[in-house]
């Protein structure tokens, strides 16, 4: 059965997280602004684990500027929910946030899953209007999965627009098909200015994180490349690498039966040992 909590972090704000199961914690980090992104995984994850997905502060809205300033509030969520420290999951700007809090706060993690995670990311400013012939569309091929995706849309769509993301078909499967954002514009510098700002550089000094970490990528991911994730796999003490050939970037949703069996197995596989 699954409930909600609110967690107060040490300056006193509040935030909201999803909570279900018994067990150890586990604690997810999306890479929208809503817990919901989890769904295929928390009634899975729950019967194993006790799941906690937080909700990201309204002011930190991921995709900002403000990625540090989410990795200085993992361990304050991980100590308000009454523990010193916790497995940890994120996807996308989740894993970018966790991957920091790795590296500055290694003590908060036991073990830990980075899912398409990319570690750096310049904001390019592009104008809201530029969204809209894209926008019906991808909405449409998302409902289906995703109905909450109408609740966060100005969210989503000053997001996209922050970032200079436009929309195209990323990837399916034999059961869905899933649209998503990706540097995608007709100008074909725009493509190339992205790419070139999504390159693995200047990593975190990952010396003293030296617990158990999973990277997960998808092969077709056109936000970071296999060969970018192996390159964070080999500056981690001990990270481990599993790649998806024919996925795009929402591993989570695309195939979420896949996810779900990769996450139990390497939790199940190293939790003995790190809590």
């Amino acid at each position: 059965m699954s409930h909600f909590i609110t967690l107060t972090l040490r300056d006193g704000s509040t935030i909201r997280a999803k909570v279900a199961g018994q067990g150890p914690p586990l604690v997810l980090f999306a890479n929208m602004v809503s817990w919901e992104f989890w769904s295929h995984q928390i009634p899975v994850l729950a019967q194993h684990y006790r799941v906690i997905a937080p909700e990201y502060r309204r002011e930190y809205v991921p995709g900002s500027t403000a990625l540090d300033a989410l990795a200085d509030d993992v361990p304050d969520i991980i100590h308000a929910l009454g523990y010193e420290r916790a497995l940890l999951m994120g996807h996308s700007i989740g894993a970018m946030v966790l991957a920091r809090v790795i590296a500055k706060t290694p003590e908060v993690a036991a073990a830990v899953v980075l899912a398409d995670g990319f570690l750096h990311l310049r904001i390019l400013p592009g104008p809201l209007h530029h969204l809209q012939p894209y926008l019906v569309p991808v909405l449409k091929a998302l409902y289906p999965h995703t109905p909450w995706v109408l609740r966060q849309l100005g969210s989503f769509a000053a997001l996209w627009a922050d970032q200079h993301i436009f929309l195209h078909r990323e990837a399916s499967s034999e059961k869905r098909k899933m649209f998503f954002s990706y540097p995608f514009t007709p100008d074909k510098s725009m493509v190339l200015r992205v790419g070139a700002a999504l390159e693995y550089h200047d990593p975190p000094d990952f010396s003293r994180s030296t617990m158990p970490v999973l990277v997960v990528t998808g092969g077709e991911d056109r936000w970071l490349t296999v060969e970018q994730a192996q390159r964070l796999v080999n500056d981690l003490p001990c990270g481990e690498h599993v790649v998806y050939p024919s996925i795009g970037h929402m591993t989570p949703m695309i195939v979420p039966e896949l996810f779900n069996r990769t996450v139990l197995e390497f939790f199940g596989r190293v939790q003995g040992d790190v809590l």
